[in-house]
């Protein structure tokens, strides 16, 4: 998951090709995402979330599961869509 969301937002303003595996040396760049929007899928099920890096969305969604267990209710994913 932070490959991709590294991918979309520090990856992506590069005028270069990173160096492989550039996303785990320095993880300062975490704190420049931020969340944005949040929507619900048509299924009631999926939980999407806006993430933005430098104030603006970046091109990389994440969807949650909503599911229920035993105890109660989990959250599990992400998937990565493109």
């Amino acid at each position: 998951m932070l490959k991709s969301l590294w991918s979309g937002s520090v990856g992506a303003s590069l005028d270069t090709e990173p160096a492989s595996g550039e996303w785990e040396r320095d993880l300062s760049w975490l704190g420049e995402l931020g969340l944005g929007n949040f929507a619900w899928g048509d299924s009631g099920s999926n939980l999407y979330v806006e993430i933005t890096f430098r104030e603006q969305t970046i091109e990389v969604a994440l969807g949650f599961w909503v599911k229920p267990v035993d105890d109660g209710w989990v959250v599990s994913g992400p998937s990565t869509l493109w």
